[in-house]
């Protein structure tokens, strides 16, 4: 795409940076860093596109008081985009992010080019139809044009109006590759300002299983080498521009220790106390939205085992925090009526407390063993020392293998897998009891993927010396020449504002092609109504109101002196 960005002089501290997350959510990836930054004297403008409505109550209460205790972090809502542009811009990031999923290197996820697909306007789902090899030649194609049509986008003015009222030295966005964002615009708008942009991956999948990079950042924060890699080939980022920095957000991991016993713990969440447990970590809705049906047949296995272990040992289930409105799936009579079995907690939760980061931590310190399909749980639990199994169930293939993130977990053997449950079955007797090899093999896991530069060195001071010093790049400009295409641009433009769902919207209503058109036609001749007709007329009428009210005044102010005249004269008169 660019070239690497050369280093400028050093950056000026203290320094401002806008820090831009779609949501509150993203500030239990970032909370480490943000104190932080604000620790090392900078100021931290946190930008948030949705509102705290938008996310439960425990993580906007985490929102307010990392504000009451960091008195240099303000909050800044964000403005959303909407204008003549919006749809069009949503279509040309949602068409490149679908198009990747029909390149060799991704053509398995099948599962993502699904979800991919949901954000496009019908016509433009056709792709997914046309003959492999012609696919995958095409998306190549269009998935360059479509990178210049982003340059040649108009910029939104409230949002550069927002930007520029922070006078950032460094803008920062997280996550930038979600489907259906507009996060593009904090790079594109720094890129105008001259502001170095920081790309900060906020989870271990991102690469893979979401949205493509829409443009180059001067640099990026990621994990480690693989996700590296992952920047390189499936995003196109130059290999100078990728900082490896470990994963900071599990640095409290590191120094945290269990709150209770293990005694105390199953006694509150329900389990027998003198028996181990299995802990069972769902995964996100994406990966099994009704992961109850897995589960179910995973739980009638393990009653059903040879070893009599299994078939009493405790097993408590963690819900995935963002599954709430799916908590009736654990009501099941298999799963409510089952012996020494727990759910903990029952409508999940985030861990952005102490309480709940408490249960969450102590849960997987007294767990024997973790089980999952496709989880980042399954990180948390290989620091401390736990061993993960899972079964690769057909009915579930599409979340595990289907997924390019799966395969870390199943490096080096850090994710113990199974064909069948009879294999899972025999794994999970054999590692009951962890041997000292097993544990130093987890520890080699953990050390490459979640702490490269040294287990024992944590993360979030090197993602903040990456973050700052960034700020004496040279940012990359915004080319002018692509600004000669808007004109081709705004027939779709205004086609799209007239067809499109709104913000947000993943479907489209199923029209005919005439009822498309109509509906184009009807909405284009309001817009055009309201932009030649109804504004001007507005304007004329508030520009005469305003130049009568001015002649009144004018006239008052001759009568005032005019009688003022008068008066004068006849007093002189009678004198």
């Amino acid at each position: 795409m660019t070239e690497s960005s050369p280093a400028r002089p050093e950056a000026p501290r203290p320094l401002r940076i806008l820090f831009v997350v779609r949501h509150f959510m993203y500030l239990r990836n970032y909370e480490t860093t943000l104190r932080e930054l604000t620790a090392r004297g900078h100021t931290v403008v946190l930008g948030y596109e949705e509102a705290h409505e938008k996310v439960t109550a425990d993580v906007a209460a985490l929102a307010d008081r990392l504000v009451a205790e960091l008195p240099s972090l303000e909050l800044l809502a964000l403005p959303p985009r909407n204008d003549l542009w919006t749809q069009l811009a949503y279509q040309v990031r949602a068409l490149r992010n679908y198009l990747r999923y029909l390149t060799p290197r991704l053509r398995h996820a099948v599962k993502c080019a699904r979800r991919a697909e949901g954000f496009l306007y019908p016509p433009f789902r056709r792709f997914g139809a046309l003959p492999q090899a012609t696919r995958e030649r095409l998306a190549v194609r269009f998935s360059r044009l479509l990178y210049w049509a982003e340059l040649a986008l108009p910029l939104d003015r409230r949002l550069l109006r927002a930007v520029q009222a922070t006078r950032p030295d460094l803008v920062a966005v997280t996550p930038l590759v979600d489907h259906n964002s507009m996060q593009a615009e904090y790079l594109k708008i720094a890129r105008r300002l001259g502001v170095p942009a920081v790309h900060c991956v906020a989870s271990w999948d991102n690469l893979t299983n979401k949205g493509v990079v829409p443009l180059d950042p001067d640099r990026m924060l990621v994990w480690n080498a693989f996700q590296r890699d992952e920047a390189v080939e499936l995003h196109g980022v130059a290999p100078d521009r990728v900082a490896i920095t470990g994963a900071q957000l599990f640095d409290p991991w590191f120094e945290r220790r269990p709150s209770r016993d293990r005694a105390t713990f199953c006694a509150q969440v329900g389990l027998d106390p003198d028996r181990p447990f299995i802990l069972y970590t769902c995964s996100s809705v994406f990966i099994a939205r009704t992961e109850s049906v897995f589960l179910k047949r995973w739980l009638a296995a393990l009653r059903a085992a040879e070893d009599p272990r299994l078939r009493s040992i405790g097993v408590l289930i963690r819900p995935h925090p963002g599954s709430a409105k799916f908590a009736e799936q654990w009501n099941a009579p298999e799963i409510r009526d089952a012996e020494n079995l727990a759910v903990h907690p029952r409508l999940g939760g985030y861990p952005v407390n102490e309480t709940a980061r408490a249960d969450y931590f102590d849960s997987l310190h007294h767990a024997a063993a973790v089980v999952g399909i496709n989880t980042s749980a399954m990180l948390e639990a290989g620091i401390l020392g736990k061993r993960c199994y899972t079964v690769l169930d057909p009915e579930i293939a599409e979340s595990q293998e289907g997924m390019v993130h799966f395969a870390h977990l199943t490096r080096d053997g850090f994710l113990m897998t199974a064909a069948d449950f009879e294999e899972h079955l025999a794994q999970l007797s054999a590692g009951i009891e962890q041997t000292p090899e097993e544990l130093a093999s987890i520890r080699r896991f953990v050390g490459d993927f979640l702490r490269p530069q040294g287990l024992d060195r944590p993360s979030t001071p090197l993602a903040v010396d990456a973050l700052v010093s960034a700020a004496a790049l040279q940012p990359a400009r915004l080319p002018a020449w692509p600004r000669l295409l808007q004109p081709l641009l705004l027939p779709p433009a205004l086609y799209l504002l007239a067809v499109g769902a709104g913000r947000n919207a993943k479907k489209w209503d199923k029209v005919s092609l005439s009822g498309r058109a109509l509906r184009a036609t009807g909405r284009g001749a309001r817009w055009l109504h309201s932009r030649l007709v109804r504004r001007p007329a507005r304007a004329t009428s508030i520009v005469a109101g305003n130049a009568l009210r001015l002649a009144r005044g004018r006239l008052k102010r001759l009568d005032k002196r005019g009688r003022r005249a008068l008066s004068r004269l006849r007093s002189s008169s009678r004198r």
